[in-house]
């Protein structure tokens, strides 16, 4: 599963069907959209240096990507229950390394573009106005249709804060690594583990 997400995780950087700008009917939704877009442009017109200058990839992704995702809620969910266990040190080295680890995830996922596209579904509000739900279709090359669900909340802009693959939530599947871990060495202990991951990326 966790390959699967990586795969996806690029979902935000790849390509998007002709008629995906029309689906940009709210804030959030239109977020995405241009996102996808910057990120499509560099992979298209840059992919020879995406691949070969980690440097030049990153700068990228900072750019184009970051300021797009809520890292501190995608945190505080995928830790769950123990967030409130952890000090604020502790707290803040969470969201860095937690942040780390899915942006090595998702450079890394870069480089394996070749043609895979997305396209959108219609818009459709969500009960709470400071909430949206972004819903797309993956189509990988050979392989079967995926339905990827992008959660965003509004705080200054919209951020997402979640990606549901298939129906599997990206912090859900992830809490469940990290219950695991924390409740073997604690909070500590999951600390150690991501650093550890994050070392070897």
């Amino acid at each position: 599963m966790i390959k699967q997400f990586r795969i996806i995780l690029a979902a935000v950087a790849l390509t998007i069907a002709s008629g995906a700008a029309q689906a940009a009917e709210h804030p959030a939704q239109e977020m995405v959209v241009e996102a996808i877009t910057a990120m499509l442009d560099v992979l298209e017109n840059d992919g020879d240096k995406i691949e070969s200058d980690p440097e030049y990839r990153q700068a990228k992704v900072d750019e184009l990507i970051v300021p797009h995702l809520d890292f501190d809620t995608m945190t505080k969910l995928a830790v769950g229950k123990f967030w409130r266990r952890a000090d604020a040190g502790q707290q803040e080295e969470l969201v860095t390394e937690f942040k780390t680890l899915l942006l090595n995830t998702y450079t890394g996922a870069l480089t394996e573009y070749s043609g895979e596209t997305i396209t959108f579904e219609p818009f459709r509000p969500e009960e709470r106005e400071d909430r949206a739900v972004v819903r797309s279709t993956f189509s990988q090359s050979g392989g079967s249709d995926v339905p990827v669900i992008y959660k965003l909340r509004e705080k200054n802009g919209w951020t997402i804060y979640d990606i549901e693959v298939n129906g599997i939530s990206l912090v859900t599947n992830y809490r469940t690594a990290f219950t695991n871990e924390i409740t073997n060495g604690g909070i500590d202990g999951l600390l150690a583990t991501l650093k550890e991951r994050n070392a070897k990326s």
